[in-house]
């Protein structure tokens, strides 16, 4: 079954009873995250009930594939419905829940995260074409819906938005539904309380938001896949004066390469769209950079560790592994 436009906020926040595992995919890395967390909370409210919800890796299914079945098929000591869920999934692993949708055991509700695949994935397949299970497809946000949900978080702290702000910060938040979140949630802690009749202007909005969106993400997610070395080192200097988010830069980078894989896998058609400087990347490499990438998105989430140290560390680790690396 496949889930899109307005069904995939109401059906990812309440899943059917009838969905056995649930495939969230997409370009907008921050937007699959939040899907998949809707799907584990409409199940189990506490995320981390290790009791009731087990997290597991694409790769750990890929060495030990009958974990989905036991997990899958394990009761919660406590009662109550439980989730499995399963990150940065690929084709690889198509099989394997092509098989586990065949023959479904118990409630449990599996939650598949993955990065873009194409119409001829054939992970995406499995899900689409099942009766027990379904595809969630993840757009960019369009800037209308951006504007939406920028303005609600505006409004929820007492704040009203000039129609030049908000127009300038959903051209620039619209790429990333994590990316949204976070420097919306900046700019109202930098606003501060907000008073009877209180308006963000767009010189504020350039001011407080700057170079910390979008645009220098993707700059450096660019430099990181060039495997330039000396443009990334400016970008980080950049980055640490300005105070940008490193977790996010991070996303940005790793859904850069989720597309680069994407492209591997669908035989062509995402290839042609790939920026030139990517090309150069061999699959063995590419796996490489996904692993270290997705471990310092998840790291930059779950440890209390400096985040830019721990982001920095990993987007350098990957440019060095580039083919033909420039220093």
């Amino acid at each position: 079954m496949r889930i899109t436009g307005t069904d995939a906020d109401k059906l990812s926040a309440k899943p059917p009873a009838s969905w056995a595992a649930v495939l969230v995919f997409g370009s907008n890395n921050g937007l699959v995250r939040e899907r998949a967390d809707r799907c584990v909370v409409a199940i189990v409210p506490d995320m981390n009930d290790a009791f009731r919800v087990a997290d597991l890796s694409g790769d750990l299914l890929k060495k030990d594939p009958a974990r989905l079945g036991d997990e899958a098929g394990a009761i919660s000591m406590f009662g109550g419905r439980r989730v499995v869920r399963v990150r940065e999934a690929s084709n690889d692993l198509a099989s394997l829940f092509e098989g586990y949708l065949a023959d479904v055991k118990g409630d449990t509700l599996v939650v598949v995260e993955a990065g873009e695949l194409t119409k001829v994935s054939a992970l995406r397949k499995v899900f689409e074409g099942s009766k027990k299970g379904a595809a969630i497809e993840c757009f960019d946000d369009r800037p209308e819906e951006a504007g939406r949900l920028i303005q609600q978080a505006l409004s929820g702290a007492g704040w009203q938005v000039e129609p030049d702000a908000l127009v300038y910060l959903s051209e620039a938040l619209s790429a990333d539904r994590r990316l949204l979140r976070t420097e919306v949630e900046k700019l109202v802690c930098y606003l501060g309380a907000a008073t009877a009749g209180s308006v963000v202007t767009r010189s504020e909005v350039v001011g407080l938001i700057g170079d910390s969106g979008a645009v220098e993400g993707d700059a450096v997610a660019d430099a990181v896949a060039d495997g330039d070395l000396k443009r990334l080192d400016r970008l980080i200097a950049k980055g640490n004066e300005s105070g940008m988010a490193w977790g996010v830069a991070v996303g940005f980078t790793l859904r850069l390469f989720q597309r680069l894989a994407a492209g591997m896998e669908g035989a062509g058609p995402m290839w042609g769209k790939m920026p030139v400087q990517v090309s150069g990347w061999d699959r063995v490499r590419l796996r490489q950079a996904l692993v270290i990438l997705s471990e310092a998105e998840a790291r930059t989430r779950t440890t209390g560790f400096p985040e830019a140290a721990m982001a920095q560390q990993a987007l350098v680790e990957v440019a060095r592994r580039r083919p033909g690396n420039r220093r």
